[in-house]
């Protein structure tokens, strides 16, 4: 059986207000395309189909529709919860979705429960074994739905690790034996663009707790494609898109796994190339001109040098680069890269050398106005 071992998604994501539903189109059909050339028998989707737990209507008929391609194609799909997708918002499409043969699963349960995910093919039987995200402070209920196995170890990562055990007992020589599950790694390298509290020690699983006998183990919740050692396959899938500019330069891709019984898998990695990448890029206002027709579509955060505030910057980077999403200071002079003084000044007067240096402009005086308005209400409130 061939499975395609895609994640982390965020549908409805944007960058500094920059919408990405165009990426996110082209990356969706450009891997519809890799599933019909490499003869995909089943999809996996390891979380974060969404970037909101209140996804916009744009981001739910993307995905949508990809689903509906898949049952054009008579391929199924398994689809587990991550960390920005609300369980009870999977819960209420699971059975709509899965008359398309898309089998989703919001939140662990034990493998009679729907635990483990059987999909037949080409005379193959696949056990899947599930596991969505669960937070730490949901973990004691996990715990008590999977079964005493579990619910007698304390901490987060063992209380993981035990439910890792109990749905790979479901695995035998005669099946294709795979898991999924949106978790962190220890010691697996994050980009910055995950949220920092859902990749800290009390989220920390080690990767040596896994079941040894999977053909493979597809993980979603960190955005850098990669591979992870363990006793069995482990790959993060990686998300699609460059999201921030943490993952700028990551090559984005889909994992392709070939896997038969009493065989080891053979695991392939194929490029996605629809999104658009993310650049840091500085110089002077002369050299940034000089370079401009170099940046091609890639969008952009600019950090101008200059030894002083230039007025209205940002405007003219913007107008110089219309995919510059964010556009920074960098004083070349170290005088003026040093702190202000600020002992004894009058706080309208520290507001207005802050926005200066910012955007290389004065308040204009509807900002200065309300500046004034809420320092007021902060200093009567302290009263």
């Amino acid at each position: 059986m061939r499975f395609l071992h895609t994640s982390d998604w965020h549908l409805g994501k944007s960058l500094k207000g920059r919408s990405r539903s165009d990426e996110h189109h082209a990356a969706l059909a450009e891997i519809l395309d890799i599933v019909r050339r490499e003869k995909i028998d089943c999809v996996l989707i390891t979380g974060d189909v969404f970037d909101s737990q209140a996804p916009p209507p744009e981001a739910e008929r993307l995905a949508f529709n990809f689903f509906s391609e898949l049952r054009g194609l008579n391929i199924p799909a398994v689809v587990i919860g991550g960390n920005h997708d609300h369980p009870k918002r999977l819960l209420a499409i699971r059975e709509v979705l899965h008359l398309l043969n898309i089998h989703i699963r919001p939140e662990p349960v034990r493998p009679a429960d729907g635990g483990i995910v059987t999909i037949e093919s080409n005379g193959e039987v696949a056990q899947i074994a599930v596991l969505p995200f669960v937070t730490v402070g949901k973990i004691s209920d996990a715990a008590m739905l999977m079964g005493p196995e579990v619910e007698r170890f304390q901490a987060y990562s063992e209380r993981i690790a035990a439910m890792c055990g109990l749905l790979g007992q479901s695995f035998a020589a005669k099946t294709v034996n795979l898991m999924m599950a949106h978790l962190y790694v220890d010691g697996a390298a994050t980009c910055k663009s995950e949220r920092d509290v859902h990749v800290t020690k009390p989220y920390a699983v080690q990767a040596q707790r896994f079941p040894s006998n999977a053909h493979y183990i597809a993980l979603g919740h960190l955005h850098r494609p990669q591979e992870i050692p363990s006793p069995s396959r482990t790959f993060y899938a990686g998300s699609i898109l460059q999201l921030d500019f943490g993952e700028q330069d990551q090559r984005k891709r889909v994992v392709v796994i070939d896997a038969h019984p009493r065989k080891p898998a053979k695991i392939d990695s194929i490029e996605i190339t629809a999104g658009r990448s993310l650049r840091d890029v500085e110089g002077t206002l002369d050299q940034l001109t000089a370079q401009a027709a170099g940046f091609g579509d890639d969008l952009l955060r600019v950090t101008v040098l200059s030894d002083k505030p230039i007025p209205g910057v940002a405007d003219l980077i913007r107008e110089l680069l219309p995919n510059a999403l964010e556009v920074r200071p960098g004083w070349s002079s170290p005088a003026q890269a040093e702190a202000p003084e600020i002992s004894g000044t009058d706080p309208f007067d520290l507001f207005c050398r802050y926005y200066s240096k910012q955007t290389g402009s004065q308040p204009a005086d509807q900002v200065a106005k309300l500046f004034r308005e809420l320092y007021e209400e902060a200093v009567n409130a302290s009263d």
